[in-house]
């Protein structure tokens, strides 16, 4: 699998590294990412949030790499 993510270890990433933001420099999300890191997940909340948000982004961001290719 080229170029995409594996939405099980982002989702792992994300459960152990989220605070600190990691997960959302993988993905791209550069803003979200710093905003985690300096606030260690908004507290934790954002943290436990983004686990049930961060699998349809990543499915967005393999889609749009998808149809990247195909034109």
């Amino acid at each position: 699998f080229k170029g995409g993510f594996f939405i099980k270890v982002i989702l792992i990433i994300s459960i152990f590294l989220g605070s600190l933001g990691i997960d959302r420099f993988m993905i791209g999300d550069i803003g979200l990412g710093v905003l985690k890191l300096l606030t260690f997940g908004v507290f934790g909340i954002f943290t436990m949030i983004d686990w049930f948000l961060i699998s349809g982004r990543i499915k967005e961001k393999n889609f749009n790499q998808v149809m990247m290719f195909a034109y």
